[in-house]
């Protein structure tokens, strides 16, 4: 039964990780974007 639990655990923890990770991938682009938009603005001025 410990196994099981500390197979789960692992999952769970793994699940967490990937979420933070996807998060911090979406935050990152929307970031880059600001810039590029930013750039081409003052660029176009």
């Amino acid at each position: 039964m410990a196994f099981i639990a500390g197979i789960i655990e692992t999952l769970l923890k793994a699940v967490v990780i990937g979420i933070v990770a996807f998060c911090g991938v979406l935050f990152g682009k929307r970031l880059r974007d600001r810039k590029t938009a930013k750039e081409a603005a003052e660029k176009n001025e």
